[in-house]
C-alpha cells in the first residue's frame, strides 16, 4: 500500500469604485460560520519530507475557479503547527487580471508545495517544529486566506492608456474563508487534542493567522496555543478596511460573537490581533518584521502609503494591539528581506545576542520572551 494512503486511512466587497476600480457582480459566498465546506478526505500527492497534498473538496477554489489543495506531515498527535502561506493580494482590475501585473499567486502548484528549509524542514537539527504534525495551509485567492466573496473587477476608463479595453474584466473568487476552514476541519479531525498548538503565517498569512489562531483556540481549548506573524505588520493605510470589505471577509467576520458589532470602516489588520487576545487572554500572540521589508513597503505604496518608513508604522500598530494585550511580543531585525520562518536564515538570525530559532522556540513552548528590537522600532 502506497505510504500517502495509508496515512489517509490512518487520519481517514461590493467593493467602492473609487478605490478599487470598478467591481461588478460581487455575490457573497457563504455566511460564517455556518456554512463550512464538506471535509476533504483523499490524498493527491506524496511530496519530499513526507508531506501529503490533500485534495481541498467540496466549497474549494483558487482564484481563477482551479483546485484547491493543502498539505499535511504527520508527527506527534500530541503537538500541531499550523501554517498559512504567503502569495500577496489583488483587489483591482490591473492587479487581478493574470494579463496585467497581478500581484498575488492565482493557483495551488508545485510552487507551493512545502519547501524543506526553516521551519518546514522536519531533517534540520534545530528545528524546534521537527516532531510536531503539519498542517501547510497554501495561498491562492487574493484576499488574505480571509475573503468570502466572488467579485468581477472592470477596467476603469484611464486603463485604455496601456492598451486595454475599458470594457475589460476578470472574475476572482475569493474564497480565502472557504478554503482555510476546510484545511483546519480536516486536521482537526485527524488531531483532536493536541496538548500545543502553533498557528504561524508568512506575509499574507501572517495577516490570516491572527484570525484563524482564535478560530483553532475556540476548537482545542485545553491546548497550549501560540501565534506568530512572519512579516506584515506594518500595514497601517486608511484603505484596509475597504479591502477587507471588499473580499467579502468583514462579512465573513460578522459570523462570528467577537466581530458582530464591530464598524466595518473601522477593521483592519490590528483588530484580528486585538479580537484574538480579548476572546482567548491565554494565546501568546507575536510578530516578526524587518525594518526595512521591500514587499511590505511595495503594498503600502500600492494602497497608497508611498514611501513608507516602516519603524513608526510597525510601533504605531504595535501600540494599538499591546492596548489590548499587554503579553504581545515582537521581535523586530535589521534589513530589507521579507519573511524569514521558511527559509535558512530562521537559524541564523540574531539581534542582541537573541536568536530568533530561540525566541520562536521559547514562544511555542510557552516561555517568557521579550520584545526584541534592532533598534529602529520597539
Amino acid at each position: 500500500m502506497k505510504r500517502s494512503v495509508l496515512i489517509v486511512q490512518l487520519f481517514v466587497l461590493a467593493v467602492p469604485c473609487l478605490a478599487f476600480g470598478q467591481a461588478q457582480s460581487a455575490t457573497t459566498l457563504a455566511n460564517a460560520p455556518q456554512a463550512q465546506t464538506a471535509k476533504p478526505v483523499s490524498a493527491v500527492g506524496e511530496l519530499p519530507g513526507g508531506y501529503v497534498k490533500i485534495d481541498g473538496g467540496p466549497g474549494t477554489m483558487c482564484s481563477q475557479g482551479t483546485p484547491y489543495a493543502f498539505y499535511f506531515r504527520p508527527g506527534s498527535p500530541d503537538k500541531l503547527l499550523i501554517t498559512f502561506g504567503g502569495g500577496g493580494a489583488c483587489w483591482t482590475y490591473n492587479n487581478c487580471d493574470l494579463t496585467q501585473k497581478p500581484t498575488y499567486n492565482p493557483t495551488v502548484g508545485s510552487g507551493t508545495d512545502p519547501q524543506l528549509t526553516g521551519i518546514l524542514d522536519p531533517a534540520h537539527a534545530d528545528n524546534p517544529f521537527a516532531d510536531h504534525s503539519v498542517l501547510v495551509v497554501p495561498y491562492c485567492t487574493g484576499d488574505v486566506h480571509l475573503g468570502n466573496k466572488t467579485v468581477t473587477y472592470s477596467a476603469l476608463p484611464s486603463d485604455k492608456a496601456g492598451g486595454n479595453s475599458a470594457s475589460a474584466s476578470v472574475q476572482i473568487h475569493h474564497n480565502g474563508y472557504n478554503n482555510a476552514t476546510a484545511a483546519l476541519r480536516w486536521v482537526y479531525s485527524r488531531i483532536p487534542s493536541p496538548r500545543e498548538v502553533f498557528v504561524a503565517g508568512t506575509s499574507a498569512g501572517a495577516i490570516a493567522s491572527a484570525f484563524y489562531v482564535d478560530r483553532v483556540a475556540e476548537h482545542y481549548k485545553t491546548a497550549r496555543i501560540g501565534q506568530l506573524g512572519d512579516s506584515a505588520g506594518a500595514y497601517r493605510a486608511a484603505i484596509v478596511p475597504k479591502l477587507l470589505e471588499g473580499w467579502g471577509a468583514t462579512e465573513m467576520m460578522r459570523g462570528f460573537p467577537s466581530y458582530v458589532k464591530q464598524d466595518a470602516s473601522k477593521v483592519n489588520f490590528e483588530t484580528l490581533y486585538i479580537a484574538a487576545a480579548r476572546n482567548h487572554p491565554g494565546v501568546t500572540l507575536a510578530q516578526f518584521n524587518t525594518t526595512e521589508d521591500e514587499t511590505q513597503v511595495f503594498f503600502l505604496d500600492a494602497v497608497g502609503v508611498p514611501n513608507a518608513l516602516l519603524p513608526p508604522l510597525l510601533e504605531q500598530n504595535f501600540a494599538d494591539i499591546r492596548a489590548a494585550s499587554a503579553g504581545f511580543r515582537s521581535y523586530t531585525a535589521p534589513g530589507t528581506f521579507h519573511t524569514i520562518l521558511g527559509g535558512p536564515a530562521f537559524y541564523s538570525m540574531q539581534v542582541n545576542g537573541v536568536r530568533l530559532r530561540d525566541w520562536v522556540a521559547n514562544l511555542a513552548a510557552g516561555r517568557p520572551v521579550e520584545n526584541i528590537s534592532s533598534g529602529k522600532a520597539k
